[in-house]
């Protein structure tokens, strides 16, 4: 039987790792190694440590041929899936064309190796091993400009110009707003909620309008907005234009806008030069750079999406209460979140 010579400074290591050992099989191998320390019999310290005797056989050796090193080195099993070796063939197919789920991933990995796998093995490999994520498709604007160029034109635009309107902003020199127009309608809009039994909610009768056009300052978060069953027209925004230099006397306004017909035209130009405002006019086809969208999907969140609405007066009652609340910094947390002064531009890769 192996008799291993334990030098003091082992002796001191095994007594303290024996109770704060990093991994449980630690410190069962510096409490066997403490015992024979101490003395101990094989049998005794199998029965002591709570062990298998040939453990005690085999930890004991470890310790004489490579000393306390042997000891400390855990080598775990993990095995191997057999896709592991397809894994860049199925990675280029992914890529090439992206499965649109899980059974067609299982599908197409069964063609390309000739091994077939479960469900949940094959979840495993796309998201663990491929490093892929189960992803929306992102819409890419239309019309005949090339995405690139729209894509410089983005990044030009929020360096040279809003970047340093936004600096104003945040510095109190200006007052910089993002205006745009919301059409929520009193009907289903689908969300989701945490529930054992899927929830139903009412549909109301008809598609009842409201029309809002809306203005947001982009430090304070406040909105000012003009509500309206009607169309949103020119003299809406120039309404808005005079209602907010009502407001703000004194201060240097900007207003970042899409490039909407009844916001790009003669009227509303002279009615930004009558009340000093300053019109800045986003590239085409960029919401990604509007902040008060990000604001309109909230608001639908939050009152429209999984509610029912009797009437269109509650619908427009509870639209205008959720402005008010927001107005009053009831959602002040959330909303410092999702306004952040960062935008992404269009990723042409």
């Amino acid at each position: 039987m192996y008799s291993p010579v334990i030098s003091e400074t082992d002796y001191e290591f095994a007594r303290y790792y024996k109770k704060y050992g990093c991994s449980p099989l630690i410190r069962q191998r510096m409490h066997v190694l403490y015992l024979r320390a101490k003395g101990y019999r094989p049998g005794a310290c199998a029965a002591i440590a709570d062990v298998h005797q040939n453990s005690v056989t085999r930890w004991t050796k470890a310790y004489i041929e490579q000393g306390r090193a042997g000891l400390l080195a855990v080598a775990s099993y993990r095995p191997v899936s057999d896709l592991a070796a397809y894994t860049d063939k199925i990675k280029a197919d992914f890529e090439r064309e992206p499965p649109r789920c899980a059974s067609e991933a299982r599908k197409r990995i069964k063609e390309l190796t000739g091994l077939e796998r479960g469900m949940s093995q094959v979840r495993k490999f796309v998201k663990h091993v491929l490093k892929f994520r189960y992803r929306k498709f992102r819409p890419l604007p239309g019309g005949k400009q090339p995405i690139k160029e729209l894509a410089a034109q983005q990044a030009n635009f929020l360096e040279q110009v809003l970047n340093p309107l936004l600096d104003k902003a945040v510095r109190g020199v200006a007052d910089v707003f993002f205006v745009d127009a919301a059409h929520p309608v009193q009907g289903f809009h689908n969300g989701h909620v945490w529930s054992e039994k899927p929830i139903c909610v009412r549909t109301s009768s008809g598609r009842q309008r409201m029309n809002i056009l809306g203005a947001m300052h982009a430090a304070t978060h406040e909105l000012y907005s003009i509500s309206t069953t009607d169309y949103i027209k020119a003299t809406t925004v120039a309404e808005l234009i005079s209602f907010l230099r009502e407001e703000l006397p004194g201060r240097q306004i900007h207003l970042v806008l899409d490039n909407a017909r009844y916001q790009r035209c003669k009227l509303v130009d002279q009615a930004a030069k009558k009340h000093r405002v300053h019109l800045v006019f986003l590239p085409p086809y960029s919401p990604n750079l509007n902040l008060i969208e990000r604001f309109w999907k909230y608001l639908k969140k939050k009152v429209l999406a999984g509610f029912h609405y009797p009437t269109k007066e509650d619908f427009i009652d509870a639209i205008d209460s959720f402005i008010d609340e927001v107005n009053e910094g009831l959602h002040e947390n959330e909303l410092n979140e999702l306004m952040s002064l960062k935008f992404q531009v269009l990723d042409v890769d």
